[in-house]
C-alpha cells in the first residue's frame, strides 16, 4: 500500500508517521509546489506538482497515484482540497481513496459563514456571524451582540487579515481596510462581491482547544481527540495539553454524524467563562494540532491504513493518554543538495 501526501510542505513529521505506520508494506509519495521542503525530503518518494489552479493540477495528481499505485490520498492544504473533491470518481476509478469529505462539506468548512449556518442547523453553538456591517450594526442595536468584535476574511487561514474591534466607530474603517487587503490579495472572485469577503463575529473569550474528529472510511464516528491550547503562533497551535472535555465531545460527535467525513478533521472549540463550549472552526484535513495526539498515543495514519485493508484498527490507535504536554521546536535539517 502506497499512500500520497499532496502539499506536503514542512510536515515531514506526517511523513514519518505514515512511513512507521506502513513499515515494509508501503511508501509515501510527497507533493507539493516546492521541491525543496523537509516533507519532500523525508518522503520516499517526491514529486512536483503545479498550483492547484493551474489546469494539468488534477491530472498530474492522478498521473501520479497510477504510477505509484496509490491506495489512499490525503490532502494536507484547504485551497487544494476543492479541485481533488470535484474528480472523485475519476480516483476512485485508480482504486485512490480520498481522505476528505464530499465537496460541499468542503465548501462549507472553508467558509467561515457557511460554517456558522452548518452549526446552526445541527444545533451546535458558534459565534454569531455577519456579512456586512449594516446587518452588524442592527444586531449590536439589538443587544444581540456586543463589543469586541472580530472581523476575519470569510475564506483566510490562520491569524491572517484578523481585525478586533471595540467600538463602532473602528467598524467601518476596519472593514474596508481589510476588503482592500483582501483585493490586493486576488481573492475577489471567491464571492458575489468584495463586501461578502468579509466575516464579522462576536469575539470569543474564554479557552481554546483543538479536536482531531475522526470518522472511518465509511463516515462512521470513530473517535475525538482534545487538546487545551496553550499557545498559539501564526494561527497554528504551539504548544497544548491532552484533556478530557465531555460537552466538546459530544458536539465533536454531533459534527462527525452531520459530515460523515472519512478520516481526520481538525476542528477549533472554545469553552466559554460560563462554562458553553461553542464551535469555531471546521478544517477538512489533518490539522497542525495534530501532532499533540499523536504524541499522547493516538495513531490516525495507522488507524487509515488499517481501514484500507479491510481491518478493524488497533483500540490503542484511538486511545488517547491524557495530561500530555507538547511544545512544537523549531530546527535545522541538513540535506544533500539535489542540484549539480
Amino acid at each position: 500500500m502506497n499512500v500520497l501526501l499532496t502539499s506536503v510542505g514542512r510536515r515531514a513529521y506526517l511523513v514519518d508517521y505514515f512511513r512507521e505506520a506502513l513499515g515494509d508494506s508501503g511508501r509515501v509519495i510527497a507533493t507539493n509546489t516546492i521541491a525543496e521542503t523537509t516533507g519532500m525530503f523525508a518522503a520516499d518518494v517526491a514529486e512536483l506538482v503545479p498550483p492547484a489552479i493551474a489546469p494539468n493540477f488534477v491530472d498530474r495528481l492522478l498521473e501520479i497515484c497510477k504510477t505509484h499505485n496509490i491506495t489512499l490520498l490525503c490532502s494536507l492544504h484547504d485551497w487544494e482540497a476543492p479541485y481533488i473533491a470535484r474528480n472523485a470518481s475519476r480516483f476512485e476509478a485508480l482504486g485512490v481513496r480520498l481522505m476528505m469529505p464530499s465537496i460541499d462539506v468542503i465548501e462549507m468548512c472553508l467558509d467561515k459563514y457557511k460554517t456558522f449556518q452548518f452549526a446552526q442547523e445541527i444545533g451546535v453553538p458558534s459565534p454569531r456571524t455577519y456579512l456586512s456591517v449594516d446587518e452588524t450594526s442592527e444586531a449590536l442595536a439589538r443587544s444581540e451582540v456586543d463589543f469586541p468584535l472580530i472581523l476575519k476574511p470569510r475564506w483566510g487561514q490562520g491569524s491572517i487579515g484578523v481585525r478586533i474591534v471595540s467600538k463602532s466607530s473602528e467598524l467601518t474603517s476596519a472593514h474596508e481596510a481589510l476588503r482592500q487587503d483582501i483585493l490586493s490579495a486576488g481573492f475577489d472572485h471567491l464571492a458575489a462581491n468584495s463586501f461578502e469577503q468579509i466575516v464579522i463575529q462576536e469575539c470569543l473569550i474564554g479557552q481554546e482547544y483543538g479536536v482531531d474528529i475522526l470518522n472511518n472510511l465509511d463516515g462512521e464516528f470513530a473517535a475525538c481527540f482534545i487538546k487545551k491550547k496553550l499557545a498559539m503562533r501564526a494561527g497554528e497551535t504551539d504548544s497544548a495539553i491532552t484533556v478530557e472535555q465531555p460537552m466538546i465531545e459530544a458536539l465533536a460527535r454531533k459534527v462527525a454524524e452531520a459530515t460523515r467525513h472519512p478520516g481526520n478533521m481538525d476542528a477549533d472549540f472554545f469553552v466559554l467563562k460560563n462554562g458553553e463550549a461553542v464551535l469555531l472552526e471546521l478544517n477538512p484535513r489533518f490539522g497542525g494540532g495534530y501532532p499533540f495526539s499523536h504524541l499522547a498515543g493516538v495513531n490516525i495514519p495507522a488507524a487509515l491504513i488499517a481501514w484500507c485493508d479491510g481491518i478493524t484498527p488497533n483500540r490503542d490507535w484511538l486511545t488517547m493518554a491524557l495530561n500530555v504536554s507538547g511544545f512544537k521546536d523549531v530546527r535545522v535539517v541538513g540535506v544533500q543538495s539535489r542540484n549539480k
